[in-house]
């Protein structure tokens, strides 16, 4: 039968008699990719992905006598690649399934990842497989879908130019308001300095300095007439 005995890390003295299966309770990684020619096709709502999958895992060292014993002595290494990968296949579909491709490969990736850690985790523990972590470390989309993809991306970059552009346009607008305003501004308060000006001028120009300026006139150049305050002297000398 099945020994419930679990050798640590480390040297062991074993019988001869007896058969030593070995399980990691280290971190390991679990790769399904294209360069061992593991990659899968995972389905979502409206396509298909090629995928690679990434995960860190462990046995869980108190389950190891009861797996051992249900899996008639196989290693943990031959549960992991008889048993547990093509289990991966079957959830990795599963999460998938709720996501558009645009949202797996792109949009919710991360979400995605989260949901499939999760549920690996729940999943594999019937295998005493502890999921550290777990991700689809590539996604590939068909080459319909790629173009769309690019197409969108290009779309997108687009709109975000045209908006900069916008910006950029509002604010020169904005300049030459604020620039018009100020030399509004500046006019009428020249042309109101220019009349206060005027005013004290006028003011100033009382009837009896007109008749002084009027003498020292007609002194000086003869017969003059003064025709009002701010006018000018017109010689009126025949």
């Amino acid at each position: 039968g099945t020994s419930q005995e679990v050798l640590t890390e480390g040297w062991h003295v074993v019988a001869p008699t007896k058969k030593v299966t070995e399980y990691s309770v280290a971190t390991e990684q679990l790769l399904m990719n294209k360069d061992n020619e593991e990659s899968f096709k995972a389905t979502c709502k409206d396509g298909v992905l090629t995928v690679d999958i990434e995960a860190s895992y462990h046995f869980d060292a108190e389950d190891i006598p009861s797996i051992a014993k249900r899996y008639r002595g196989l290693s943990g290494e031959s549960i992991v690649d008889t048993r547990v990968k093509s289990k991966i296949k079957t959830y990795v579909n599963e999460v998938t399934s709720k996501y558009t491709v645009l949202e797996a490969y792109m949009d919710k990736k991360s979400e995605v990842n989260t949901e499939l850690t999760k549920k690996l985790q729940d999943k594999l523990k019937d295998y005493g497989v502890v999921i550290e972590s777990a991700t689809i470390s590539r996604a590939e989309p068909d080459k319909a879908i790629k173009t769309a993809i690019t197409e969108r991306s290009k779309k997108a970059q687009e709109v975000e130019a045209a908006k900069l552009e916008q910006q950029k346009q509002k604010i020169l607008a904005e300049t030459k308001r604020i620039e018009a305003e100020g030399e509004a501004a500046a006019a009428v308060e020249k042309a109101q300095g220019e009349a206060k000006a005027n005013k004290l001028l006028s003011d100033s120009l009382t009837d009896k300095l007109l008749k002084s300026k009027e003498l020292e006139a007609r002194q000086k150049h003869g017969w003059v007439t003064i025709q009002g305050a701010g006018n000018t002297i017109v010689d009126a000398t025949k």
